[in-house]
């Protein structure tokens, strides 16, 4: 069964803040932070490919707000 989750991302100068919710808005992917280096990207790669190993059969939407 396909399942939808949303990946809300806050954007800071240098950094993010990331988490994952449910349709339900259930965290399913504690809040983490990662800077806006090639590590931080692959970093959040690795999360994302790990997730969706674990759901593969879902959607992931994200939106972006930038402070």
């Amino acid at each position: 069964m396909q399942q939808n989750f949303y990946l809300g991302i806050d954007v800071s100068k240098g950094y993010a803040d990331f988490i994952i919710l449910d349709e339900n808005k259930k965290v399913v992917e504690d809040n983490f932070q990662l800077d806006d280096t090639f590590d931080g990207h692959n970093k959040l790669y690795k999360i994302l490919s790990g997730f969706l190993a674990k759901y593969p059969a879902s959607n992931i939407l994200a939106a972006v707000e930038s402070t």
